[in-house]
């Protein structure tokens, strides 16, 4: 097989419709999480202490221009993200929604350097992938006014292009752990012994061999489970540990929407049609509680 068809190949497979329901589950579980951190954000009054009261931001480089919204803005300008957010969510106007969510969070996220967070930097990325995908196709308020059907499909470049930021995000998170401090079991030890007094856990994650195990462990899971996601034998253990690992995460450390929307990502590894597979036994056993009615004559 020469080049040329081995490029054909590989741009016939890009667009080859596949089922929009993984796809479409992502996006709502996207629109929620945005929607939760919004509120995370009101509740915590981080927009007064980060953005308002402040005299001075740290901007980016070359973004110098981009500053806070006077007075109350910054407030309505959060409210327009949680609007935003619930609109990609139920996938109303998504193609207009999900630009803009894209550019309202890269705008809060461009305010102030000193508040970089990776899963915000991650979530700006995502947002603008997610905007390129046709994600309304189902599941969608849109797809109910168009009169959408529920066999939508989608081409399998809108999977690909998450995946593909997936496993940029998880290589590149084991590669920047490959380095003295982290091998040497910090700041990871200095972590795990703030949790000491854990229920059960605690004593052991003063432990030394506890703690290395958990250091070269983290790079692992990072190095050799992004490309274990890519093969269907093992993408169900790996996605599993992932699943573990983010928990573990979630429950030890405050790191906000990082595990939740890294757990939503994951799944788009899955065949795109997963969240009818998962649906099935539920039907069958519907069916079967449902007994069959009886016929009547006519008249």
């Amino acid at each position: 097989m020469n080049l040329q068809s081995r490029i054909n190949r590989f741009t016939d497979r890009l667009f080859e419709q596949v089922d929009a329901s993984s796809l479409a589950v992502f996006r709502i579980c996207f629109g929620v999480i945005m929607l939760v951190e919004c509120w995370r954000f009101y509740d915590h009054g981080w927009i007064e202490r980060y953005y308002i009261a402040p005299d001075f931001h740290f901007t980016y480089y070359g973004f110098g221009w981009v500053s806070p919204l006077p007075g109350d803005g910054m407030y309505w300008l959060f409210g327009g993200l949680a609007l935003l957010s619930f609109c990609v969510a139920i996938g109303l106007f998504y193609r207009v929604t999900s630009l803009l969510l894209w550019l309202v969070f890269t705008y809060v996220f461009l305010l102030d350097q000193s508040r970089y967070l990776n899963h915000f930097y991650f979530a700006s990325l995502l947002l603008f992938l997610l905007a390129l995908t046709p994600g309304h196709r189902i599941l969608s308020v849109d797809a109910w006014l168009g009169g959408g059907r529920s066999d939508a499909t989608v081409g399998w470049w809108s999977i690909w292009i998450l995946r593909a930021q997936m496993e940029v995000m998880l290589i590149y998170a084991g590669l920047v752990k490959v380095n003295p401090d982290w091998l040497r079991l910090e700041p990871l030890g200095m972590w795990l012994a703030r949790r000491a007094d854990a229920p059960l856990i605690g004593p052991l994650l003063a432990q030394d061999w506890v703690v290395a195990i958990a250091s070269y462990g983290v790079i692992a899971v990072h190095l050799i489970g992004a490309p274990l996601l890519l093969f269907r034998r093992t993408r169900g253990p790996t996605i599993a540990v992932y699943f573990i690992f983010h928990l573990a995460n979630h429950f030890m450390f405050n790191i906000g929407i990082f595990p939740w929307l890294t757990m939503a990502a994951t799944l788009i590894f899955l065949d795109p049609d997963w969240p009818r597979q998962a649906l099935r036994p539920i039907a069958r056993f519907a069916n079967r509680r449902d007994p069959p009615r009886a016929e009547t004559p006519d008249g």
